[in-house]
């Protein structure tokens, strides 16, 4: 809804309201009848405008707003057991019970204030103002609230025997977190700018600014926000910082200068003439720092981390004692939390962290031939402390070796118990950790860094006689050293380094992005046929008003990671990458194992190692011919292969729309339209299918241990985002 009302002479009111309202009852998911539950969401917008013009040289817009933001998981199933029965997970059948990280959710209420005065003088153009956020939330982050139940096989029987007589075999147990799920990411956001636009001659224009923002810190929030450090646990209580309430610091210098420039000569003869033109050619080039905001899935991994929420496990062994694992297990479920440990794992943020930072420049420039429009330009940028996962307390060796000397784990002097016991084993008090008495600590940083070179082309032929064509090039370069906060799975990219960070490992990460694509390019179209366009009597209505559109798109492959699929240096975790030989057989993977006096199928010395290609029936292969070699668990030494060395196949994408308009009258007509989404069924590798109905996405098998046989670097194993039809009816009046 939208009203707009002039006052007077010197002043423009205007009001607008959206609202939109989206339900799924299933939303939330379902794996079992009766257990499922909704995804509703709610977004609502209020907008008030005021423009007053106090003289012909002085005007301000002012600029009153409301936002409110449900996005809901509520816990809501059929079946009100589902309300408080934990989640069954037999490995051998599909999980009952409501999905754990149920419920979940948040609702931001956005109170904004923005306001821009302007003042002409001369050939001049100044604007200031302000962009004022206050932010009112609550959020439900996911913790195992009611509790897992995990069956596991073991001493001879399957998980689903285990089951039935309530034992939880090899690896199986109990959990419960204990803690709120719910916190408040209250912040008030601050921007406040200045500009100059200068009309330097008719030719000419310059501007500059200068912004400031301030975005507030919502993980201030929670108990405890920031990491502290390692090696600062008393050796004798265990006890430390780690549990104790902080803050983070507060980012309050971020200043964002811009500069831009237009240049548009005129021309009328001669050689300039044909170049330039009569202002037909326009030269442009820019540069501009600006920040990023942090975002609230970070607050979230936080706020469900020890100790803002403790997360109580009995584990299942077997053993002597217990040769079926932990017996009862409905009846384990813990109901009350365990003490706090240093050994707990913890997802904080640096006491340091600040906003990430880019600066964007550009020059280019745009001729006008005709109906036809020519623009090229080269765009770059540099993003500097971005967001990064870092693993500042990996595994490692309790003895260094001679592929990674010094590294090993650290007890502090004091420490009375055993140091040889297996870690996260009852009455273990050390981690297997580079600090031996505290736990993982996956601490979010500024350790991120990017590149983008990029030279983008664009022509545009303006609508005439019912076409209007627009075709666009880009050939680019975007280097990073981590392309996401957040794992990705399809691409084999984990949340943090291969080699832990602590250890340098960050700046061996540095490679092409996840996002690089060196070259794209597309074609968009419109075409309305003019064949008895005006529609006149019956056949006119059944032969005009056809219409075709669409965007044919064209693009390097997706980069992809080759995983060693073992963690052969022992160090950080199974993150390793094999080695990688230039001169094996493209794509042909060898697998190392060793020889036993009764497994040897490559007859070599027993206690040697041997390699098989599992694509090839698992025959015997000499790893010198192998392209991607494995190495072994333990053996010391990571990889040379790099990060996201490979690439999908290339898109060849054609998504066309077909629309027929039928007029009834005046201010009245019917649209049917069909929408093809690549409408040639081409193989998009990497791109999951639009259709709901898809299997959803799964990426290129690119594991040297453990991908499948037949399936290593074969990408007509995933999705390939196949063709989706849609047809839609709509009635205008």
């Amino acid at each position: 809804m939208r009203i707009d009302h002039k006052i007077g002479d010197n002043d423009q009111f205007s009001a607008r309201y959206l609202f939109d309202n989206q339900k799924d009852p299933l939303g939330g998911g379902i794996t079992f009848p009766g257990f499922g539950t909704a995804n509703n969401n709610t977004y609502q917008n209020l907008l008030f405008t005021e423009t007053h013009i106090f003289s012909p040289s002085w005007t301000n817009e002012g600029r009153l707003a409301y936002n409110r933001i449900l996005i809901d998981f509520p816990l809501n199933p059929n079946d009100s057991l589902g309300l408080t029965l934990p989640r069954f997970d037999v490995s051998t059948l599909s999980q009952w019970g409501v999905a754990t990280n149920l419920p979940q959710g948040r609702v931001a209420n956005n109170y904004v204030l923005q306001d821009t005065l302007t003042h002409v003088h001369g050939n001049h153009t100044f604007r200031f103002g302000l962009d004022l956020l206050k932010q009112r939330s609550r959020q439900f982050a996911p913790i195992v609230e009611r509790g897992l139940l995990t069956y596991r096989s073991g001493a001879g029987f399957t998980a689903l025997g285990n089951y039935i007589d309530n034992f939880a075999g090899s690896g199986g147990g109990t959990q419960r977190d204990f803690g709120s799920p719910r916190y408040y990411p209250f912040l008030f956001r601050q921007a406040y700018f200045a500009q100059d636009r200068w009309r330097a001659s008719d030719s000419l224009t310059l501007t500059l600014g200068l912004r400031y923002e301030n975005f507030g810190n919502a993980i201030n929030t929670l108990h405890t926000a920031a990491f502290t450090g390692l090696f600062n646990i008393n050796p004798v209580t265990l006890t430390g910082p780690f549990s104790q309430p902080n803050k983070a610091d507060n980012d309050n210098n971020n200043f964002s200068p811009t500069f831009g420039l237009a240049y548009s000569p005129s021309f009328t003869n001669g050689f300039m003439g044909r170049i330039f033109g009569d202002r037909l050619m326009a030269l442009r080039m820019g540069y501009q720092v600006g920040y990023d905001s942090f975002f609230n899935n970070i607050a979230s991994n936080a706020a469900t981390s020890t100790p803002n929420v403790v997360a109580t496990a009995i584990p299942s062994a077997i053993n002597t004692t217990t040769p079926r694992g932990l017996p009862n297990v409905t009846g384990s479920l813990p109901i009350t939390p365990r003490p706090l440990s240093a050994l707990d794992s913890q997802t904080l943020v640096v006491k340091n962290l600040v906003n990430p930072y880019y600066q964007r420049w550009s020059a280019g420039f745009q001729r006008a031939l005709g109906n036809i429009v020519i623009d090229a330009s080269y765009v770059g940028s540099k993003g500097t402390k971005l967001y990064v996962n870092e693993d500042f307390n990996p595994s490692v060796p309790a003895v260094a070796n001679a592929f990674n000397p010094g590294i090993q784990r650290i007890t502090p002097a004091g420490f009375t118990g055993s140091t040889t016991c297996t870690p996260n084993t009852t009455g273990c008090f050390i981690s297997g950790r580079l600090d031996n008495l505290q736990g993982s600590r996956l601490i979010r940083t500024n350790g991120g860094s990017s590149s983008y070179h990029s030279a983008q082309f664009l022509v545009t032929r303006r609508l005439v006689r019912g076409l209007a064509l627009t075709g666009a090039y880009t050939w680019s370069k975007l280097i990073d050293n981590a392309s996401e906060v957040f794992g990705v799975a399809d691409t084999n990219l984990p949340q943090q380094s291969a080699f832990p960070s602590i250890f340098g490992g960050q700046k061996l990460e540095r490679s092409v992005s996840l996002f690089d694509r060196t070259h794209r390019a597309s074609i968009t179209y419109v075409y309305a046929i003019p064949f008895m366009k005006d529609q006149r009597g019956f056949l006119g209505h059944v032969l005009g008003g056809f219409e075709v559109s669409g965007v044919t798109s064209w693009e390097t492959g997706v980069p992809l990671t080759v995983v060693n699929g073992q963690d052969a240096d022992s160090i950080g975790g199974n993150l390793d990458r094999p080695d990688f030989n230039p001169s094996g057989q493209t794509g042909v993977r060898a697998v190392p194992a060793l020889a036993t006096a009764t497994v040897n199928p490559c007859t070599v010395a027993v206690g040697a190692i041997y390699y098989t290609n599992p694509d090839a029936s698992n025959a015997c292969i000499n790893s010198s011919s192998a392209q991607y070699i494995g190495i072994l668990a333990g053996t010391g030494r990571r990889g040379n292969l790099g990060r996201n060395t490979l690439r999908t196949p290339g898109q060849n994408n054609w998504n066309v729309n077909l629309l027929k308009r039928v007029n009834l009258g005046e201010g009245k007509n019917i649209e049917l339209r069909t929408e093809f989404y690549n409408i040639f069924n081409h193989p998009q590798y990497g791109t999951a299918s639009v259709s709901p109905f898809s299997p959803g996405s799964t990426g290129v098998s690119a594991n040297v241990f453990t991908s499948p046989a037949g399936q290593f670097l074969h990408p007509e194993f995933s999705d390939g985002g196949g063709r989706v039809i849609r047809y839609q009816l709509k009635f205008s009046f």
